[in-house]
């Protein structure tokens, strides 16, 4: 995919992978692939099966796109 003219997106990459395709290897509902597709973000949960799908299909899967829990600045001090 050439990407350098269009942002890889949660949208995009629902758009491109098929969102009844995410569905079945995800084991949801489509209506949750296409909540994830609104809200610009996977759960952190989808982030495995998600980038392999992505990496199958020559698709970039920003790890910017999942919902993961960062450690704020102030725990990274505390723990320094």
């Amino acid at each position: 995919m050439d990407q350098s003219n269009t942002p890889v997106t949660a949208a995009v990459i629902c758009d491109l992978l098929g969102r009844k395709v995410m569905a079945a290897e995800l084991g949801v509902g489509l209506t949750a692939v296409s909540n994830a597709s609104v809200e610009g973000r996977f759960p952190a949960k989808w982030y495995v099966t998600v980038r392999r799908m992505c990496e199958a299909a020559g698709i970039e899967c920003p790890e910017n796109l999942f919902s993961f829990i960062l450690p704020s600045a102030s725990r990274s001090e505390d723990a320094a």
